[in-house]
């Protein structure tokens, strides 16, 4: 059964300077990232002291209503981009990654993805136990560290990072 994963939290910043950050090279704001072809990166998540290295891709922007998509997905691997037997283990997760310009320039970055947790019926157990908790922490962090990015990329950009961020629009998860 596929786990659905979404969280959001506001980004600091002029929004049309994080829009030309989201839209130009994911590799400006992809936390421990390297490149390794024109839209895969090797991406080392973290949540707490675990971590755990990801290839990745990243798809081209497109718009829908106020807000700019970028697909987004990842397959666990070792170093050597070679799968290890406790990558097995690890769910590979499609989604999408947002950035939403609200009304009086309130930006949010959005994740949206889905998982199938690893090891069928057993694996899902699990997952509802104690797994889910740790995608969630993984997630967040993702979202935090490509927030923070995007805020110092779209300063480099020209847009001031001087604004703070709307204390009612704080980080929030939500699991299906």
């Amino acid at each position: 059964m596929a786990r659905s994963v979404r969280t959001f939290l506001p980004v600091v910043g002029d929004p049309a300077s994080l829009t030309r950050a989201f839209e130009g090279d994911p590799a400006r704001w992809l936390p421990a990232s390297r490149r390794t072809g024109p839209d895969e990166y090797l991406v080392t998540l973290r949540a707490g002291a675990m971590s755990q290295q990801v290839a990745a891709t990243i798809g081209s922007p497109w718009r829908s209503g106020a807000t700019r998509w970028r697909s987004l997905t990842w397959e666990p691997t070792g170093v050597d981009r070679s799968p290890r037997s406790v990558d097995r283990l690890l769910p590979s997760l499609d989604g999408e990654l947002g950035l939403n310009i609200e009304a009086h320039d309130r930006v949010t970055l959005i994740f949206d993805g889905r998982y199938e947790p690893p090891g069928g019926a057993v694996g899902t157990a699990v997952d509802v136990v104690a797994l889910n908790r740790v995608a969630d922490a993984t997630i967040q962090r993702l979202v935090e560290d490509v927030t923070a990015r995007l805020s110092a990329e779209a300063t480099l950009l020209g847009g001031s990072a001087h604004r703070s961020a709307p204390r009612d629009h704080g980080p929030a998860s939500i699991r299906a």
